[in-house]
């Protein structure tokens, strides 16, 4: 097998422009590493518009066949090194602007060749060993990073193995539409049985969270720590709350006292909100706690334990929060302090719910329930999609595909 370092395949390596804000609309589109997916495609929402030189518009704007790599951003959980492929179908001129570069193959490379090479390569972590910091900006070494070699075998060949991991990809991506339309499906549904749940069309009764509660406490500063040793217990942090869900996968232990125990164990129906972050989208996530398993929580969250027989279930108050227009309500009330946004009791308490009657609502929670039933299924699925994708990815540079 033939290896070629990735400099060798490209015949141009182009900055991006960073350029003036256009607010007429008569700009040129540049894309952005907000406009980058974790799937390597480019989301076009959002695109800004900005005055560029013209000259530098015909010399960098963006061709088909074009891979884009992030050079700037990045985080501790997601390395700086991102690519996305510009398939050219969008009928305009679009640049990248000067936290990515462009990448364009020379014609001994196929380009989804390349950049499934160049996105094996970043998950695979690679983009570590070429990152610096400067300014608090990670930033990749990208000369020293494209030296990297990656296997070459012939154009047809190249197409060959593009071909199937581009058909793997495809599966997979599918997968995670049919995941979003699930969760489309049930904001649309809730919002056809209640209405928006701020702006209140159907003039519902109104409470507020405060009043509907027993008991809303801070979690522990206990340390933590990441081997579960005699008498310690899991421990749920900000990481576990995600996508309105209690994620079990990775679990931080403490070692407490009994009376801190007491205090702090978390019950069934209990609501975990998390109170303080540096991305105010952080800010008010929320999940219900349905498990069997003794758990703790950290003192970035918040336990709320409702009153009994309030009317108002733990699962639609959740479903509640967690609706767009709340969203936007709930990050107004954080605070900001010290760079980090922060949601208090008194903030929580002084939220106003709707509070329709309890059968409409339990029809609405047996939905949500078959829905997650079906949404179970399809993240094990897509789970299995990723897999493959991976193994063949994997297979594909090591020359086994």
């Amino acid at each position: 097998m033939t290896y070629e370092s990735v400099y060798n395949l490209i015949s141009d390596k182009i900055s991006g422009e960073w350029g003036t804000d256009n607010l007429n609309g008569d700009g040129v589109f540049v894309l952005r590493t907000t406009n980058f997916t974790n799937r390597g495609e480019i989301d076009y929402t959002n695109v800004v518009s900005r005055n560029i030189d013209a000259r530098k518009v015909a010399k960098k704007k963006l061709l088909p066949g074009d891979i884009i790599i992030e050079k700037s951003g990045g985080s501790p959980s997601q390395p700086v090194g991102r690519v996305v492929f510009f398939d050219g179908k969008m009928d305009c001129t679009y640049l990248c602007n000067n936290f990515t570069a462009i990448l364009r193959p020379l014609g001994k490379v196929y380009p989804r060749y390349l950049f499934h090479a160049l996105f094996f390569m970043h998950k695979q972590k690679i983009t570590l060993k070429y990152q610096n910091k400067t300014t608090g900006i990670i930033n990749l070494q990208l000369d020293r990073y494209l030296e990297e070699n990656i296997p070459l075998p012939s154009l047809l060949e190249q197409r060959r193995i593009a071909a199937i991991l581009d058909n793997a990809d495809e599966i997979r991506n599918k997968r995670q539409q049919v995941l979003a339309l699930c969760d489309e499906f049930l904001k649309s549904t809730f919002l056809d049985m209640f209405g928006d749940p701020v702006k209140n069309q159907k003039q519902w009764p109104i409470v507020k969270f405060g009043n509907v509660t027993a008991e809303i406490k801070y979690g522990t500063n206990n340390k933590s720590i990441d081997i579960q040793e005699t008498n310690a217990l899991p421990v749920l942090r900000i990481p576990n709350v995600i996508h309105d869900q209690i994620d079990f996968n990775v679990l931080k232990y403490s070692i407490i006292s009994q009376t801190e125990k007491k205090r702090l164990l978390l019950k069934k129906g209990d609501l975990l909100f998390v109170r303080t972050n540096g991305n105010p989208e952080y800010i008010g996530r929320c999940a219900v706690f349905n498990s069997d398993l003794e758990c703790l929580y950290a003192s970035y969250l918040i336990r709320v334990r409702l009153l009994d027989e309030i009317g108002l279930s733990a699962e639609f108050i959740q479903f509640c929060f967690s609706f767009p227009t709340y969203r936007k309500r709930m990050i107004r009330e954080a605070k900001t302090t010290a760079g980090n946004y922060n949601l208090n009791t008194q903030g929580l308490k002084s939220l106003e719910l709707i509070m329709p009657p309890t059968d409409i609502q339990q029809r609405f929670l047996d939905i949500l329930e078959f829905v997650n039933t079906i949404k179970a299924r399809l993240k094990a699925s897509a789970e299995e999609a990723e897999t493959l994708f991976n193994s063949l990815s994997q297979r594909a540079f090591k020359g086994e595909l």
